[in-house]
């Protein structure tokens, strides 16, 4: 069984009350494990179709299957709840809370889950000290570096061990080296602990390191759809 299936989806868009089609007809099926790159220009429809499996968004046309579950038509309550629960998200600019510090935005989403603060801790410090950042609990993002808060948005993205984590051009805001090492880093998770892992991006780098590449163009998959 598919860890996520869709199925003739397509999304339209309305920009200053004309129709821009985002998604035509999308056909594609993740297995549980995968380390998959959505790859294709700006404006190829990668990121959107990202947002629809990750429940951020709902399809103007056809479905989406999560864990054999429809999530297309689901409340937004429910959504939300998926989200919570079984969806990672690492995003393009971190978006790490300021006011929070690094142990603070690691542990969010146990939180927002109702965690003991006692379990909370336990894991935010050992999921901190295995990504490299342990002494750095007590800083917030502003007092890092850019390469060590997206550290802590991948920290906190699996702290909660979700089925799937999806990622939004990961290396964009980092230099050719921080990026590689971040992506052989999440690579590793990947293989040791078996978590399913798709992201957008136009960058070889993540797409070398990528079990399976997806193109995109013009809102269709072109090749890799499996």
């Amino acid at each position: 069984m598919a860890l996520v299936k869709i199925e003739g989806v397509s999304k339209v868009f309305k920009e200053a009350s004309l129709p821009v089609q985002a998604l035509t007809s999308i056909h594609v099926e993740i297995q549980k494990g995968e380390f998959t790159a959505f790859c294709g220009p700006s404006g190829s429809g990668k990121t959107t179709l990202l947002n629809l499996i990750g429940c951020l968004d709902r399809p103007s046309e056809g479905k989406v299957h999560l864990e054999n579950e429809e999530v297309s038509s689901l409340a937004q309550g429910k959504l939300a709840t998926i989200r919570r629960r079984k969806i990672g998200f690492i995003f393009q600019d971190f978006n790490l809370i300021p006011t929070l510090t690094v142990r603070e935005n690691i542990e969010y989403v146990l939180w927002l889950q109702g965690e003991t603060e006692s379990l909370r801790r336990q894991k935010s410090k050992a999921l901190a000290e295995r990504f490299g950042i342990g002494k750095l609990l007590s800083r917030r993002p502003a007092q890092i570096s850019r390469g060590q808060q997206q550290r802590v948005a991948c920290a906190r993205a699996i702290i909660h061990k979700p089925l799937l984590i999806i990622g939004d051009e990961l290396t964009a805001n980092l230099d050719h080296k921080t990026g590689a090492e971040l992506m052989d880093f999440i690579k590793k998770l990947n293989r040791e602990e078996g978590l399913t892992f798709l992201y957008a991006t136009h960058d070889p780098i993540m797409m070398e390191r990528a079990s399976r590449v997806v193109r995109m163009q013009d809102g269709r998959i072109i090749d890799g759809k499996g």
